[in-house]
């Protein structure tokens, strides 16, 4: 089951509990609630695989796009070079090497830019749906704790 499905299942959990007679609070089959919460630490591992691997191929596209522009810069030193037999045939092939090399230099920062804000979003959402999910497990410990409190409040009273 992936995270989304586990927590759907713990969210479901939650909203077909039981109601106790004349109260608002549930009851919740905490064996279930356990087992989807150990489930969902099982797979959380998973996502952040996920997140390295996006990281991994920012990198490799990285490198690819600096071995594009240093094979397009050798290309353009070779051919210039091989033009050079007069100055003004010099001129233009230096200038279309330069032009080559800004083109290049361009497009690899234009690269860079669009994988950094790809994984930059995609982290981001990574750490909005955990913030989401972090907050649904602390109100759900909080509502069981107010409702052990009250269960052992309404036991000291029964005693008394």
């Amino acid at each position: 089951m992936d995270i989304v499905q586990i927590i759907t299942e713990l969210e479901q959990e939650f909203v077909n509990s039981k109601n106790f007679l004349w109260s608002k609070k549930t009851l919740v089959n905490m064996d279930r609630c356990a087992s989807l919460i150990a489930e969902l630490k099982a797979n959380l591992p998973t996502a952040i695989q996920e997140a390295t691997y996006v990281l991994s191929k920012k990198e490799q596209i990285m490198n690819n796009a600096h071995a594009e522009a240093k094979r397009t810069v050798a290309e353009a030193e070779f051919r210039a070079e091989q033009l050079v037999s007069s100055s003004e045939i010099f001129k233009k092939s230096e200038q279309a090497a330069q032009e080559l090399m800004d083109k290049t230099n361009k497009k690899c920062n234009q690269l860079y830019l669009v994988t950094k804000e790809n994984v930059d979003k995609m982290l981001k959402s990574v750490e909005m749906y955990l913030d989401e999910n972090l907050n649904i497990v602390r109100r759900n410990r909080d509502e069981l704790e107010r409702t052990i409190g009250n269960i052992q409040a309404s036991s000291y009273e029964d005693e008394e």
